[in-house]
């Protein structure tokens, strides 16, 4: 027997929230399927002033039929996950605080799996989950779900671990009472908007996704001059709008294991690197976030990033690359940064 007649409304919640808990979920929070109409004319502004990824569904309205995606959907159910355990050194070639570690899609995907079957079982709720991939839109979600505020970058903060956290979420046709969404505390703080090196963040709550660095470092098309320059010591991801955030500066650390990076992920090694083997490469990444994007992406990004920093690690590796096709024309940028190519 179900134990929804059991519980009542009040009791449903805190029993998912317990379980929650009991999984590894500090942050959950519930609402309505319902989207505001500001949150469709701000997905319509970015698509038609062309500010998309690419990534994400281009259709602002299928962004928000959730019954299309659930019949007789009545609830949103976010979770947030702390992923930062570490702090970067970025005098070195890095990958992003969130690319270490497992891949968040899988570690994320095992908790909502777990929500899941605790409410078919123990519910009898219908229920489909998202993280990262699919049509919805996590930030908007987990805000109102009330799991935390929208800084003025665009990335929710949670009161403990600030913006270091992996959002994903449950659509169900379980009605459960709804928590509120929080104001943003940003105030007149600007910092994250002064701090992009690309002025992705075009005004306070609106991000140019094709400025971003974090998806230049994903682009597979040609890098220009400026986005390489712009682009410094990292191999992917970016995290430079977190990491000026006052908020962030008092955030705890995460104690997830399954977040903690491996020796060869916090101190890239050039020349191992530049030379695995495909083979080695699907070793090495494809537990990680980072893995998607490819070998050669990402070998390039390590190329651009050593020119920046002027650095001479792994050189006559680079410099044998100079015929290669794909590789001719970031290697030229390399040696001309070394001032060896003009």
């Amino acid at each position: 027997m179900y134990r929804k007649k059991l519980w009542g409304e009040k009791m449903i919640k805190e029993k998912i929230k317990e379980y929650a808990n009991k999984i590894g979920i500090e942050y959950i929070g519930f609402s309505s399927v319902e989207f505001s109409f500001d949150f469709i004319e701000r997905l319509k502004e970015r698509r038609l002033n062309g500010h998309l990824s690419g990534f994400e569904e281009k259709d602002e309205f299928k962004r928000v039929d959730v019954s299309s995606i659930l019949s007789n959907a009545k609830s949103f159910i976010s979770i947030a996950v702390p992923y930062r355990t570490v702090d970067l050194d970025y005098s070195r070639p890095y990958l992003s605080k969130s690319s270490l570690g497992i891949d968040y899609h899988i570690v994320l995907k095992n908790k909502l799996e777990l929500l899941k079957v605790f409410l078919k079982e123990e519910l009898g709720a219908e229920s489909i989950y998202f993280c990262d991939i699919g049509p919805l839109h996590d930030r908007e979600i987990a805000y109102k779900c009330g799991i935390g505020f929208y800084g003025k970058n665009t990335n929710i903060y949670t009161k403990k671990y600030g913006s270091f956290v992996f959002l994903g979420e449950l659509i169900t046709d379980l009605y459960i009472e709804p928590d509120y969404p929080i104001e943003s505390k940003c105030g007149s703080c600007d910092i994250c908007i002064k701090s992009c090196p690309v002025g992705a963040i075009e005004k306070p709550f609106y991000l140019n996704s094709k400025k971003c660095l974090s998806f230049i470092t994903q682009k597979k098309e040609t890098l220009t001059y400026d986005e390489m320059i712009k682009m410094g010591s990292r191999i992917y991801g970016c995290d430079i709008c977190q990491d000026v955030c006052p908020f962030n500066k008092k955030a705890e650390y995460s104690n997830i294991v399954d977040f903690k990076p491996e020796s060869w992920n916090i101190n890239i090694e050039v020349e191992r690197f530049l030379t695995m083997s495909n083979k080695q490469f699907k070793e090495t990444f494809q537990k990680t976030s980072a893995g998607w994007r490819g070998k050669k992406v990402l070998q390039r990004n390590l190329i651009i990033a050593l020119a920046n920093l002027k650095s001479k690690e792994g050189y006559n590796k680079i410099k044998s690359l100079i015929e290669d096709e794909y590789f001719s024309y970031y290697v030229k940028y390399y040696l001309n940064r070394l001032g060896e190519f003009k």
